[in-house]
């Protein structure tokens, strides 16, 4: 067997790292070339077991075995070649596959079979809670649905799986800051050319003028949806002009971010098995919340899960304290963002009568413009 695999004939970002640490001396033996740092390939094969196992498991420690029924019974079965296919682990300089006959010769010649195969992965169980979350808010039961389910290992109650979610936000670095002195913008399609263009107008608006039913929040709950720039703004409204009104923000931002999701770890990663199944889901669940809505009878009910999930996250007693909104990409301008702000009229600096005491607003208003879409 060579001695020798360097980090260019591995086509995985994560093994490559793990290569280069072991700072081997130059001269691959299945390459035959001396660019790359290399590791000893007994050490490397065991490496690839190792990560294998977290996401495989051999047949003969896991499943029941009827010689009459045709051997192992009840999971999908794979011998190891498949499961390195699984893996999509590629060899870019391995064009006679020498390197992947070695490694698969290197590795356990058995079969294998899930990984905790009485069960559901994280992901699938948290995916499929989200559907019946879904189904259960817009078709069953609008309140009241917290307890509606089971948990158990493949399946969470609505109460729990919004905790979970939650809980794989903060783990995974989804609370984030806004920074201070970022400008925000909010269009108007409905002020008359001669409007007070005041901060009141680009405002959250008053409670009896809540009436629509918007990605975060359901009518009679108003939210300050800002977009990061006037281009962004003026396009979510999908018109061709509009008042666009500027705020800066004067402290940092707390939001939960789902403008930039991390991505999913490879196989070969150093993360564990549920930081790579907590992104897969967070990934596809962001992805679900954020498709655009058309503005028809149906808009209030396809909007019910963000909704909801908003609610839920304005109170949630996160590390570090409560999130001032919610970060998310814009599904018509690529390059712009948007974020719904739970800041009311005060946390804006405009008082309002029997409030009591001012606090510290958020934002200050910088002033409004007219905007065109094609100048």
């Amino acid at each position: 067997m060579a001695d020798n695999v360097c980090s260019e004939c591995i086509g995985d970002d994560d093994l490559q790292r793990w290569i280069r640490q072991q700072d081997g001396p130059r001269g691959c033996d299945f390459c035959e070339r001396s660019d790359a740092p290399t590791a000893d390939f007994r050490a490397f094969a065991d490496h690839v077991e190792s990560h294998l196992h977290r996401w495989w498991s051999l047949a003969v420690d896991e499943l029941p075995y009827e010689s009459r029924e045709g051997g192992y019974q009840g999971s999908e079965l794979w011998d190891t070649h498949d499961v390195l296919d699984e893996t999509q682990l590629e060899f870019p300089r391995d064009r006679k596959d020498v390197l992947r006959r070695a490694l698969v010769s290197a590795l356990p010649d058995q079969t294998w079979c899930e990984y905790d195969w009485t069960t559901l992965d994280f992901d699938r169980a948290l995916g499929s809670s989200w559907d019946e979350f879904c189904d259960t808010i817009k078709h069953r039961r609008r309140f009241f649905f917290q307890e509606t389910g089971r948990d158990d290992r493949d399946s969470y109650t609505p109460a729990s799986l919004l905790a979970t979610i939650a809980r794989i936000s903060s783990r995974l670095g989804l609370i984030r800051n806004i920074a201070a002195g970022t400008t925000l913008c909010r269009a108007r399609t409905d002020l008359k050319s001669d409007a007070d263009a005041n901060a009141a107008a680009f405002g959250p608006p008053p409670v009896k003028y809540a009436t629509q039913s918007n990605r975060m929040n359901p009518p009679g709950i108003p939210m300050l949806y800002l977009a990061s720039s006037a281009t962004t703004a003026l396009m979510e409204t999908r018109v061709e002009a509009a008042h666009v009104g500027t705020w800066r923000a004067l402290r940092p931002l707390r939001v939960l971010d789902l403008r930039t999701l991390p991505p999913i770890p490879g196989f070969f990663a150093e993360d564990d098995r549920e930081d790579r199944l907590a992104t897969k889901f967070l990934r596809e669940f962001a992805a679900d919340i954020m498709v655009p809505v058309e503005r028809d009878d149906r808009v209030h009910i396809d909007y019910l899960p963000s909704q909801v999930v908003t609610e839920f996250m304005r109170d949630h007693d996160f590390k570090g304290g409560r999130i001032d909104g919610i970060a998310y990409g814009s599904t018509v301008h690529k390059a712009g963002w948007n974020v719904a702000l739970f800041a009311s009229a005060r946390q804006l600096g405009l008082d309002e009568p029997g409030w009591g005491r001012p606090v510290e607003p958020w934002l200050e208003f910088v002033g409004a413009d007219v905007a065109k879409q094609f100048p």
